[in-house]
């Protein structure tokens, strides 16, 4: 988990712009789900429906079986280097460290926690479905 307040400054975002996340920490949520059921290897059939270029990238570099450190680096670099801010970094961060759970093997539900824990601002009714 990125843990940089420089970094987390530079994400801060308003409430609207975090509430226009969660549709983002529940895809990753999914994401985890085919890959805990069918293997990692599953993950290549959701890639034509990903628009994010970050998202993508991610999913691509588990496909194809790039080192978890590998991964880190290449996102990292991504984060730390393209200018983003609020709610774009914010949503690169949250990618981010869903991927890495995803690799990692983590349950839906861990990286569904690991992910929202970003928009702590939210209230629960945000995390209904």
């Amino acid at each position: 988990m990125i843990r940089d307040l420089a970094l987390a400054a530079k994400a801060a975002c308003s409430l609207e712009d975090q509430i226009s996340l969660v549709p983002l920490v529940f895809q990753l949520k999914d994401l985890a789900e085919k890959a805990t059921k069918s293997g990692l290897l599953a993950l290549e059939s959701e890639l034509s429906q990903i628009s994010d270029p970050f998202l993508n990238l991610g999913i691509q570099l588990i496909i194809d079986r790039v080192e978890a450190e590998n991964i880190q680096d290449i996102l990292d670099s991504d984060i730390y280097y393209n200018e983003s801010n609020g709610r774009q970094l914010m949503k690169k961060i949250i990618i981010r460290e869903g991927l890495l759970r995803i690799q990692a093997g983590d349950t839906p539900r861990n990286v569904l926690i690991c992910t929202k824990i970003f928009l702590g601002k939210l209230e629960p009714q945000h995390w209904r479905q």
